[in-house]
């Protein structure tokens, strides 16, 4: 039974008796016996301080951790939700409280770190957990693979993963990897606090933080910056001491040191057997109180040879070997004779010959040195005990010059340069407290005079040396100084250091060199059970084989490191990061911030252009152009594209330091715009300053040009852009967070000159710089400055103080190191000549330094000619390296590129390490033979000859002017050089044959610093043997580099086979993401992963998962993805296995996973398979072989849970239910997948009804009332198109008849929105009573305007048709004539009403009723008066469309006149009116125009009574309606038709149009007068005329003649008119009405003499009308049947009761007509005439249709006269006759042939024309005889005349 933890037991009063705390602790132990231990932590968690103090002091407190270490989650998400935050949060706050000196070591950094990892770990982790089990989005995953199932992450997000270190993982597998890393150091840092509360230093700290006494101090400590005590570096100025060891107790005034073969020696002995390693450290004790004497005492030589080597024998076979050593004091200040240096620890026979040699060796330090090592101060004569001595520090280092290599007797050799050359520590409490912890330390070492002099300088410095010199030791020990200071000061405020360099690797090296100083210092407070423990943890590791991990995996610096830089905290110092690192932490916190002063377009573009990088360089490092990027992506662009020949003469490398170095990093480019040289500044830079291309810089900068423009297109940026942005942005912003107390700076030479500004604006002490460097061994591509160049920069940055940066008050120090601890004399002499060369020729180019010396002395190099007559000159040389002969471990050849080492490969076999001169930078080797240097330089054999020319005896005058000659490129050749001698620690080989190599080779020769080989020589002479061991420490060292293939090669040597293969896999993994060809790199990934596949097979068990994983990624690459899961599996990377499962499609493989190894997977990870398998098998339809659910229902549960909708509707349809399918789709949104699952259940009436209630729905919200439905409808990505496709199939029988109708209406629509059929529908709406939905089918087809531009009038006429019923229906609704509530549900779905909260409605924004800036809230009275308002508005917008549409349609156009005349278009304009062909023109063409415009006056009557105030825009609109139907009964030609084709049963409607007509003409009399003024009476009598026209036409009451008879309606003759009424209106009527035909002669001359702007068209059919009362009166007087064998138009007998006319009257009509005639003719019509846009052509048909006026007259006229004014009017051959009378022959003929000429031009014009316009009149009188003139014109014979209109079917108007 669970036991809970009564918090009341744990009161402080209770705990601080004795009593008390055993009942408390009793309690506890009860509850852990019987309670979980996550509910006893918890509680405990409860009471803040409460957890920290019962760990503390608790005595099962083991016992108890163990339990909590136990119950540590496996799971993610278990562990988010577990005790574990609130614990590390507790624990890790209280430690950080602490102040850093309670802490030992590097535990304070450490606490640092870890609590920033906590306080970020838990948000990251929800973030990760989201990607990797999808519980961030469950919904819409069906349709995604589960690889693609990728989790849209905010910016916000990444960059709480960037805390962390963490990239974005790109799907759920990486995930699962990255948290499963994350879940280990939440380990690592649980088990470092808990064993931390159970060290007894922090129990004092543990009580007060729950006793309540730190609540004080906490205050206390608070304070602003301003006020912080002083940093450490004030209060101790001589820190030095602090890097002394402590003193050990029981040892005497003699200081001993250790060299690193007596500490190998006595730890391996300590671990033999402690008990004779104790017997060896009482020697030493002894030796430290000076008892030199006795066995203790004894030379193992004579004083004669040199320096004294003594032994002490500690036991019978066990010596102790030592010099008497003089060495700087702790201060640096004196040298002391008080160091007993011990070398080793030997048996006594390992006592060989080399320590007379050493004695010699030594020897060659010098005189004083001697003297000082052998003289003996006694403390009492004859005890044999003495006292150190103490000299005066000496001014030179040591340096000799005898090589420290011993030759045997056997002729074997021995290098035992570390004995004089190996650094030695000091024996302290330190150092012994690691022998008993049987750990290695790491222990200040002694320095040299010169780095004491660096570790003391009080203000800034430059610390320049060439490789080897020990700068960044230097560097270390003043940081560790400073630091043990600060320690050992109490109220100082810590130091923040900061080391800085370009390389990761070396950053780790030093901070884990600085960590392990830390560490090992710590040791000397260690107790000793903590020694033992530490002693326990070490035998317990053993011994293992170096690990051989991926190099190339990139592996997070160390965990907690801040994002930002304001973030660092002191527990963050000392901090060792790469620059790289530390400009994007700065740039975190850098802002780009707008001008307000500055607005210029090149400020806001210059200010976009640095937010955009700035943005890159936080967010996106994959853009940053680092050199290898650019060689790879950018350098063939630029030798391809580039005139200079930058790939023959410089390089990738050269090119690219002069762009980030000169023309983009310089100081130069600094202060220049946009930090970049223009070419100008460029080409005229100083050529000895920058001499590599003082040459073709015009081509470099053309190079660089395109290297900008490419950049941009790949949105890059490089090293020099994100310097430069974010200077700039601090110039406007000041640095956030603290600055530091002391940069380091080491390799400074590799960083641009810009990037020292950014450095230095970090440190806040002017006297805490440290810049160390060496311009002559720049291994990165980008520099481009010298020290001197630095130095200067920063005094000017200073002074300026434009970056505000504290100028210091003293000068800072520059130190030189040159004596070089690493080779020996013979190779850095030979180098030290080649600097000399450079600082020479180009002295601006390097910094010039006190020559190089050596510690050691060494052979010189060798240099070998070769064979010239050979084609391979070093044939016989390498010819000895066959069968088992090859160089050894440490011998590396060193040649210009991979060409050369393929051939020497290829000719010689795998004979040695091979390395490219690039490849070889920053590695080592003991010997090194440079091959064929000079042979393939750039530079020529004469320029090499400036070498030696310029060493000659004359000296060097040439100097001057090398900078700006091509030679340029000797400097850089010079700089390769110098980087291939100093590969070389012992022994140096120049393998060259070429002319070029004779200069360097003679003048090296001249100064004695080389050998030079004679010919024959055999390299077997030169290579070494070299043992197992020393080729796998070269293979380590060249596998750890990534020289795999050289790797190999040592690997083979050593007899690894195991290390070999590893080796080889790696380089075929290496060779394969280099390959291109697709195909050739999936064969390389397979052979690369078979082959570690093989290596797994040999590896330990704690190292094959690891290979394995390797082999499997290199499956996966090779798109085997069944093999890669195959090899996750076996590496026990069960999500590796399943994403590779998934790929390869094995879904039944990842169900056996579940069901046969569930105890290998977590719970969450196992939820995430089973989501794999559930999304594959529904997604195919199929179940999977093994259940994965115990019931249908708990799968139901799971789905929902998972938001796997697509699986759950799936299975419920499997199920048959349907409904709850539907309502899954619903929830989704997917209403179209909700209908289809409905329908599937056809028995089930419910659910096609709510198929249907959906679909309807639908339809109606995206196809409300005046939307454009069929577009909608048209629009397959609309929701509208989706659902009605949905219902196709739907059986519209089954529904009731609404919705029926409703669902045919949308189809109709969606196939043509213009058919019959949704007329109908709308038509039994509005039977039905559903005038809401009528209206809605009405309205789409209304919405045909836009499409009867081009219509016929046919389809005009269908749609007036459908458009009066439209507009009928609205005003009916509009003026409540019939209700149209907008509460009525189905009105609501038409016109989007919607009802909301408290009985009001709304309306959904977009539909018909929307008012975009009113309240969208309503009463039921004001949606009604809204619904009425706006169908009111509707209505009117709708009939002025329509009347638009009117206005523009050719249905109601006239017939084009050119068209008709000549069956073409007119080429003269765009013409916009008919083209019907003559042939199509009948008298149902006729009669539908006719019928149209009658539709459309009818539309306009109707309109009126509903417009009201409108009047006056209809009353417009119904004259122009009037004209136009003018126009269309009275048609220019017959062809079109006439009044005698009108056919009043052809008319919809005929009797209603007839009425309002009528009705208009009354109306149009009304207002009928001359108007203006003066009065315009030529368009009041044109207007009398139609008006006239359409009496006679449409009949009727009208009293015209009395009207126009008023007085204000008369026009008069002004004296013309012989008549007695003066009145030309009522002339016209008369004459029109039949009345008095005579008067209307007089009225058209009238006309023609006085008529401005007439309408030709009237003018015309009032000429025509009056020919036609002419009919009767053209045969001879007396005749009893006028009308017989006349061939009249059918017009002109409409009315056959024609008077007879006068003779003469009918004269003076021809006469008028001849005027007319010759008005036509004469091209002037336009000056009395208003004609149409088309006037020529509109001229040429009325002049037609006179001719044939003409024409008919001539062919019907028996009289003499008449024919002879006829034929002259035609322009025919005029007639001879005189007397009319008296006809003769002649006469006769030329009558006859008058009328065939009339007969031939009426034939002419009548051809093609379809209207049968012409009629022969017969009378049936038989004395009457009349032959047919045309088959084509029929004869009508007639009786009597009232026949004729009969005989005709004419019908009269109603």
């Amino acid at each position: 039974m669970a036991v809970s933890l009564d918090l009341g037991t744990f009161s402080v009063s209770k705990l601080q008796t004795e009593e008390g705390q055993r009942n408390a602790f009793e309690h506890l132990n009860d509850a852990l016996a019987f309670s979980h231990v996550e509910d006893v932590v918890h509680d405990l968690l409860s009471k803040p301080g409460l957890f920290v103090y019962i760990l503390s002091v608790f005595p099962d407190a083991t016992s108890m951790r163990t339990k909590i270490l136990d119950a540590f989650p496996t799971d993610p998400l278990t562990l988010q939700q577990s005790f574990i935050p609130p614990l590390l949060s507790t624990a890790s706050s209280f430690f950080f409280s602490l102040p850093s000196d309670a802490f030992h070591g590097d535990e304070s950094r450490t606490v640092g770190r870890y609590e920033r990892y906590i306080a970020d770990v838990w948000p990251a982790m929800a973030i990760l957990s989201s990607i990797a089990f999808r519980t961030a989005t469950p919904r819409n995953t069906m349709k995604v693979t589960f690889k693609e199932r990728k989790t849209a992450v905010s910016a916000h997000d990444a960059t709480i993963l960037r805390k962390l270190n963490v990239q974005l993982p790109s799907d759920s597998h990486i995930a699962m990897q990255t948290l499963g890393d994350v879940m280990a150091i939440i380990l690592q840092i649980l088990k470092f606090y808990l064993g931390l509360l159970a060290d007894t230093r922090f129990v004092g700290q543990c009580k007060d933080v729950y006793f309540g006494a730190s609540d004080k101090q906490d205050n206390e400590d608070e304070m602003e910056a301003g006020n912080m005590p002083p940093p450490s570096y004030a209060q101790v100025p001589y820190f030095e001491a602090t890097l002394a060891a402590s003193d050990i107790d029981r040892f005497g005034e003699w200081t001993i040191i250790m060299a690193g073969s007596a500490t190998k020696d006595l730890l391996q002995l300590r671990r033999r057997d402690a008990k004779r390693a104790e017997c060896v450290l009482k020697k030493i004790r002894q030796l430290s109180r000076g008892n030199f004497s006795g066995n203790n005492f004894k030379a193992l030589h004579g004083p004669s040879h040199g320096i004294p080597i003594y032994q002490a024998e500690v036991l019978r076979n066990l010596r102790l070997v030592y010099q008497i050593d003089c060495t700087l004091d702790d201060d640096g200040q004196r040298e002391r004779q008080e160091v007993v240096k011990i070398y080793g620890i030997y048996s006594h026979k390992r006592l060989d010959r080399i320590w007379p040699w050493l004695s010699k060796l030594l020897n060659g330090r010098g005189k004083v040195y001697r003297q000082r090592c052998t003289l003996r101060e006694s403390t009492t004569l004859g005890s044999g005990v003495y006292r150190p001595a103490i000299f005066p520090p000496r001014l030179e280092e040591f340096t000799m010059d005898q090589s420290p290599i011993f030759v045997r007797d056997d002729g074997t050799s021995e290098d035992h340069s570390s004995l004089i050359s190996s650094k030695c520590v000091k024996l302290s409490k330190a150092y012994l407290n690691g022998l008993i912890a049987e750990q290695e330390v790491e222990l200040p070492f002694q320095l040299t005079r010169k780095e004491w002099e660096i570790v003391r300088c009080p203000t800034s410095c430059y610390v320049i040396g060439r490789s080897g010199t020990g700068k960044t030791t230097a560097m270390v020990f003043k940081m560790l100084g400073i630091q043990r200071a600060w320690e050992q000061a109490s109220g100082a405020r810590k130091p923040r250091q900061l080391f800085v360099t370009r390389f990761p690797v070396l950053a780790a090296k030093v901070n884990e060199f600085f960590t392990s100083l830390v560490e090992s210092l710590a040791l000397a407070g260690r107790t000793q059970d903590e020694l033992r423990q530490l002693r326990s943890q070490a035998r317990n590791a053993g011994s293992q084989e170096p690990p051989m991990m991926n190099p190339m995996n990139a592996i997070n610096y160390r965990p907690g490191t801040p994002q930002k830089y304001s973030e660092l905290t002191d527990h963050d110092f000392p901090l060792f990061i790469t620059f790289d690192q530390l400009a994007r932490m700065i740039a975190a916190d850098t802002q780009v911030e707008d001008s307000k002063e500055d607005d210029r377009p090149i400020y806001s573009k210059e200010c976009a252009r640095l937010k955009f990088i700035l943005d890159k360089v936080i967010n996106n490092e994959s853009l940053f152009v680092t050199y290898s990027a650019f060689r790879t992506h950018y350098w063939p662009r630029l030798c391809d594209t580039s005139r200079s020949p930058l790939a023959r003469s410089f390089g990738p490398w050269l090119v690219f330091s002069e762009f980030m170095g000169v023309i983009k990093g310089s100081e130069t480019a600094f202060h220049s715009p946009n930090g970049i040289l223009d070419r100008h500044t460029y080409v005229n830079l100083s050529p000895r300053t920058y001499p590599v291309f003082a040459g073709d810089r015009d081509s470099l900068y053309s190079a660089f040009e395109l290297y900008s423009k490419l950049k941009s297109e790949k949105y890059g940026y490089d090293m020099a852009d994100r310097t430069y942005v974010i200077l700039k942005a601090l110039s406007r912003n000041p640095l956030k967070g603290q600055p530091v107390d002391y940069l380091y700076v080491d390799e400074v030479q590799d960083n641009l000159i810009i990037d020292t500004i950014l450095l230095r604006v970090l440190c806040r002490n002017a006297d805490g710089l440290f810049w160390a460097g060496d311009t002559a061994q720049t291994i990165s591509a980008g520099s481009s400055f010298r020290f001197a160049d630095l130095k200067a920069f920063m005094h000017r940055t200073e002074a300026a103080g434009s970056m505000a940066i504290q100028k210091s008050c003293t000068k800072p120090e520059v130190f030189e190191l040159p004596i070089n601890y690493r080779s020996h004399s013979g190779i850095v002499n030979c180098a030290q000549l080649v600097v000399k060369l450079v600082t020479d020729f180009w002295p601006d180019s390097i910094d010039k330094l006190q020559p190089e010396r050596a510690m050691l002395g060494g052979p010189k190099p060798v240099f070998f000619v070769g064979w010239p007559d050979e084609t391979f000159p070093f044939k016989p040389f390498f010819s000895g390296l066959r069968g088992n002969r090859e160089l050894g471990a440490e011998q590396c050849i060193i040649v210009r590129d991979n060409a050369v080492r393929e051939q020497i490969r290829e000719r010689f076999g795998d004979i040695a390490v091979i390395l490219t001169l690039e490849a070889s930078k920053g590695l080592e080797f003991g010997d090194v033979f440079l091959y064929n240097f000079f042979e393939d330089s750039a530079a020529t054999f004469l320029q090499w000859r400036i070498v030696l020319a310029g060493h000659s005896d004359k000296g060097i005058s040439l100097s001057r002017d090398m900078g700006g000659s091509p030679h340029s490129v000797l400097c850089t050749d010079l700089k390769n050089l110098y980087v291939g001698i100093t590969r070389a620690r012992k022994k140096l080989y120049i393998l060259d044959h070429s002319q070029k190599s004779e200069p360097m080779r003679e003048l090296w020769s001249k100064k004695g610093l080389i050998d030079v080989a004679p010919p024959g020589t055999n390299i077997c002479r030169y290579a070494d043997k070299s043992t197992p061991e020393q080729w796998a420490a070269a293979g380590h060292k060249l596998f750890n580099a990534c020289q795999f293939e050289e790797a190999i090669h040592c690997f083979e040597r050593a007899n690894l086979p195991k290390q070999l293969r590893i080796a080889q896999a790696y380089e075929l993994y290496e060779v394969a993401k280099s390959t291109v060809q697709a195909s050739e790199c999936r064969k390389v990934f397979l052979d690369a992963a078979e082959a570690f596949v093989q290596c797994a097979g040999e590896a330990l068990d704690t190292e094959k998962n690891r290979f394995y994983r390797e082999a499997a990624e290199c499956y996966a690459l090779a798109d085997n993805a069944h093999k890669a899961a195959e090899f996750y599996m076996a590496a026990e990377d069960v999500t590796g296995a399943t994403e590779q499962y998934r790929k390869a499609g094995c879904f039944d493989e990842i169900v056996q996973i579940l069901d046969r190894q569930p105890e290998k997977i977590t719970g969450s990870y196992r939820n995430q398979l089973l989501y794999i398998c559930v999304v594959h098998y529904s997604r195919n339809g199929r179940r999977p072989p093994i259940p994965l659910f115990s019931s249908v229902e708990s799968e139901l549960t799971y789905l929902e849970s998972q938001g796997l909708s697509e699986a759950r509707i799936d299975l419920l349809e499997f199920l048959g239910r349907f409904l709850e399918a539907a309502e899954v789709h619903l929830g989704l949104g997917q209403r179209c997948d909700a209908i289809k699952s409905l329908l599937k259940d056809q028995q089930n009436p419910n659910a096609l009804q709510r198929a249907v209630d959906l679909a309807l729905d639908s339809l109606w919200q995206e196809c409300s009332f005046d939307k454009p439905v069929h577009a909608i409808l048209q629009n397959k990505r609309s929701d509208a198109y989706k659902v009605l496709n949905c219902v196709q199939g739907i059986p519209l029988e089954r529904l009731e008849i609404s919705h029926r109708g409703q669902i045919r209406f949308f189809r109709a629509v969606q196939q043509s929105p213009f058919a019959e059929e949704v007329y109908q529908l709308g038509e039994e709406f509005s039977n039905r009573g559903e005038e809401a939905m009528a209206l809605m089918a009405f309205d789409v087809l209304s919405s045909q305007l836009a499409a009867l531009c081009s219509a016929d009038a046919a389809e005009f006429d269908n749609f007036l048709r459908r458009f009066e019923r439209y507009i009928h229906l609205l005003n009916s609704v509009v003026s409540d004539e019939i209700p149209l509530r907008a509460t009525d549900p189905k009105v609501m779905k038409v016109f989007g009403i919607v009802p909301s909260s408290d009985h009001n409605y709304s309306v959904i924004a977009g539909t018909f009723l929307h008012r975009r800036f009113e309240q969208n809230r309503y009463l039921p009275t004001e949606i009604n008066g809204l619904l009425k308002a706006q169908l009111q508005a509707h209505l009117r917008n709708k009939f002025s469309e329509e009347n638009d549409a009117f206005r523009i349609s050719q249905a109601f156009s006239p017939q084009c006149p050119y068209s008709i005349m000549h069956g073409l278009h007119y080429d003269g304009q765009q013409c916009n009116q008919q083209h019907e062909q003559r042939l199509h023109l009948n008298a149902a063409s006729y009669n539908m125009k006719i019928n149209i415009h009658l539709q459309q006056i009818r539309i306009l009557d109707f309109m009126s009574s509903v417009m009201g105030s409108h009047g006056d825009r209809l009353a417009s609109m119904t004259a122009a309606a009037l004209d136009r139907l003018y126009a269309a009964i009275y048609s220019p030609i017959f062809v079109q038709g006439s009044v005698a084709d009108l056919d009043w049963n052809s008319i919809r409607n005929a009797a209603g149009c007839i009425r309002v007509v009528r009705k208009w003409i009354e109306k149009t009399i009304e207002y009928l007068r001359p108007t203006g003024q003066p009065p315009n009476y030529t368009n009041y009598l044109m207007s009398v005329i139609r008006i006239t026209s359409f009496h006679k036409t449409f009949g009727g009451k009208c009293s015209l003649q009395e009207y126009v008879s008023r007085q204000r309606c008369r026009v008069s003759y002004d004296g013309e008119q012989p008549f007695a009424d003066d009145n030309v209106s009522a002339d016209i009527v008369a004459s029109l009405t039949g009345s008095d035909p005579i008067r209307g002669v007089q009225a058209l001359r009238f006309l023609l003499q006085n008529g401005v702007r007439m309408d030709l068209l009237v003018v015309c059919n009032f000429v025509e009308e009056l020919c036609s009362t002419f009919v009767s009166s053209l045969h001879p007087f007396g005749s009893s049947s006028p009308l017989h064998d006349i061939l009249v138009p059918r017009g002109w007998v409409m009315n056959p009761n024609k008077p007879v006319i006068r003779r003469d009257i009918i004269q003076s009509f021809l006469h008028c007509l001849r005027r007319l005639m010759n008005i036509l003719r004469s091209g002037r019509a336009h000056s009395r005439f208003h004609l149409p846009q088309d006037g020529e052509p509109f001229v040429d048909i009325i002049l037609a249709r006179m001719c044939r006026m003409l024409c008919i007259l001539g062919y019907n006229a028996r009289d003499v006269g008449l024919s002879k004014t006829v034929a002259d009017i035609l322009l025919l051959p005029p007639l001879d006759a005189d007397d009319p009378r008296n006809i003769s022959p002649q006469t006769l003929r030329q009558l006859v042939n008058l009328r065939r000429q009339c007969w031939e031009t009426i034939q002419a014009l009548d051809d093609d024309s379809a209207i049968q316009d012409l009629i022969h009149l017969v009378h049936k009188n038989g004395c009457y005889c009349a032959s047919p003139i045309s088959s084509r014109i029929p004869q009508l014979v007639f009786e009597d005349v009232a026949d004729i209109p009969r005989r005709m079917n004419r019908a009269p108007a109603f």
